[in-house]
């Protein structure tokens, strides 16, 4: 007998031997085999450390908590992944018991493969735990576990612990894919939490009021959006006004209206919801919020007469103060010279910008016609081209010198040489010509 040969031979090291010589092992297993002495077999197999063998064996003779046993013994990751679906088929409280047992020595992903071809409800309920074993207990982050997961969680008949599982795991899910999940299966309470999380709140309050039915949790929706959108008011007040409508036309609820309109925000206003009721109904429950909405009316009124005093009564003090201006005069030495041509103030026709005291009005045009655009520059030509061919006495008295002469001086005082829009866009501008030709030109004015 084999058990007897291997205690009679143990002092001499045969069994260390025997299992370096690989060889050896065969024939021997082959002999076993051919006798059919299954139980010496199994022993010598044991014996020689060949676990999967011995896996195998109690596999193919249905004794799967002997399997079990086993690899739980040899504690092989390798060997978990190759017979735990089989083990999950036939006893999955015990399996899941002994997974449990080697905490994060094993790698879900790879066991995912076992718990994919679960069909009973056993089964189901055992790969459940374990993979909630997962994350909740290991922390486990991975995308694929919770999505597996989520797809177990779904065809539980407790909406209720679908929803617990994406408000804790919410980050670490495909939402995407969860939406299409849960509208296969018809969990249109899991499909508003997950709208909602997309920010898609239009079609959270449509399913919530369509699907379930369920206005209070429409008004949670809503609430929700406005606490994360404060700024999207349009969005909002749709929102409510989605609410509002179904309340009026399905309900037929007036008090539950006016509570809305109450709210302390007051998004929405009585004339916004009036729309939605029949053609003929009582307005006693609306006394109060018409009488209110008449009496705001009646507030902006006032306020926008005010405004409209205030503005007519500063328009009037700007127009006397360009009038004034028009008047207005100074003295000019007869030493002072141009500011931007440093010639001998002789002109009589002087402007009196911010930055320059006093600039004859030909050299101002000069200077500021190369800032402008081109279309200004040429209108600005054209305009004192005019006026220099208009220069007898009585041809400057004509309507056509002032209009000429207030359109040009208007360009060329809209704003100020120095410190206006024009003078910024130049800011880039080199101080010296690039052109060599230009700066030996420019060198020999300054020499």
């Amino acid at each position: 007998r084999v058990r007897e040969a291997v205690v009679y031979n143990a002092e001499y090291g045969v069994v260390r031997s025997i299992k370096k010589n690989k060889p050896i092992i065969k024939v021997v297993q082959e002999m076993m085999a051919s006798y059919g002495d299954t139980s010496d077999m199994i022993f010598f197999a044991d014996l020689m450390e060949d676990i999967e063998k011995v896996i195998m064996h109690h596999i193919h003779d249905q004794q799967y908590t002997s399997a079990l046993n086993t690899l739980r013994k040899k504690r092989s990751p390798e060997l978990f992944y190759k017979h735990v679906p089989t083990l999950m088929k036939y006893i999955p409280r015990n399996t899941v018991d002994v997974l449990e047992q080697f905490g994060r020595s094993l790698d879900p992903q790879k066991l995912l493969p076992s718990f994919i071809h679960c069909k009973t409800t056993d089964q189901k309920e055992q790969a459940l735990r374990y993979l909630e074993f997962v994350v909740f207990s290991n922390k486990c982050k991975d995308e694929a576990i919770h999505n597996f997961l989520l797809s177990l969680f779904v065809q539980q008949e407790d909406e209720g612990l679908l929803i617990d599982f994406l408000l804790k795991t919410d980050a670490n899910v495909d939402r995407k894919y969860a939406l299409r999940l849960c509208s296969e299966h018809r969990k249109w309470k899991a499909c508003c939490y997950i709208y909602t999380k997309m920010g898609l709140y239009e079609e959270a309050v449509k399913l919530a009021l369509t699907k379930l039915g369920d206005v209070f949790e429409a008004e949670s929706t809503a609430s929700y959006a406005q606490d994360c959108t404060p700024d999207d008011q349009e969005m909002i007040k749709k929102l409510w006004l989605m609410i509002a409508r179904h309340v009026v036309e399905k309900e037929e609820d007036i008090k539950h209206v006016m509570d809305f309109i109450n709210r302390g925000d007051q998004v929405l206003k009585i004339e916004d919801i009036l729309p939605f009721f029949k053609d003929f109904f009582y307005i006693k429950d609306f006394k109060d919020a018409i009488c209110k909405s008449l009496e705001i009316y009646n507030q902006n009124i006032n306020q926008l007469n005010e405004d409209m005093r205030d503005a007519t009564e500063s328009a009037e003090r700007i127009h006397n103060d360009i009038n004034n201006l028009k008047s207005k005069n100074c003295v000019v030495e007869s030493s002072k010279k141009c500011y931007l041509c440093d010639i001998p103030l002789l002109t009589p026709v002087l402007l009196r910008v911010p930055m320059f005291p006093h600039v004859p009005h030909s050299c101002l045009v000069k200077e500021i016609t190369q800032y402008l655009s081109k279309r200004r520059s040429e209108e600005v030509t054209k305009l004192y081209k005019i006026l220099m061919n208009l220069k007898d006495e009585e041809q400057t008295r004509s309507e056509r010198y002032r209009s000429s002469k207030s359109q040009l001086d208007d360009i060329i005082a809209e704003e100020c040489l120095m410190c206006g829009e024009h003078m910024i866009q130049t800011i880039d501008t080199p101080f010296l010509p690039r052109d060599e030709d230009e700066y030996e030109l420019l060198k020999q004015e300054w020499a």
